[in-house]
């Protein structure tokens, strides 16, 4: 549960730098205390572990490191003819997340990454968007196992 609500803050931040943000710790801690909200009155208010930390501060720097080879397979999986601008901000923050995780976390099985995007697509993004997403991951997982030694 913890690497869900740690996901979701990664995201949120994804977008936030996208759209122009800095996704800074004060940053985090505003999504940590909108992700409260969503919960129960009894659940308390959530606070990002040193494990939560982590894994997100690995999550944006290493989509900045490796944004370009993110977005090539996103431009290569994905269907017709659309074009990375026209991916809404959610949209390509989630594949970046999800991409990321497929090609750069070992400790993440593919089916998990993709099973936790869709989570994301459907909390965050419209429907078509979800179908565009699973697409596009459904089509990098398999050329991933293509091309992994048997």
């Amino acid at each position: 549960m913890a690497r869900s609500i740690a996901r979701k803050a990664a995201m949120q931040l994804l977008y936030e730098r996208l759209s122009g943000g800095e996704a800074d710790d004060e940053s985090l801690d505003l999504v940590y205390e909108q992700l409260s909200m969503d919960r129960p009155e009894s659940a308390g208010r959530l606070r990002p572990s040193t494990e939560e930390r982590r894994y997100i501060a690995d999550v944006l720097d290493g989509v900045s490191a490796h944004e370009q080879e993110l977005d090539e397979l996103i431009q290569r999986h994905s269907t017709g003819d659309w074009e990375l601008s026209r991916v809404p901000h959610v949209d390509l923050s989630i594949l970046r997340l999800a991409a990321y995780e497929l090609y750069h976390r070992e400790d993440v099985p593919d089916n998990v990454a993709i099973s936790e995007a869709m989570a994301l697509a459907g909390r965050y993004s419209e429907p078509k968007s979800s179908r565009y997403i699973n697409g596009v991951l459904g089509a990098m997982e398999r050329e991933k196992q293509r091309e992994e030694p048997s």
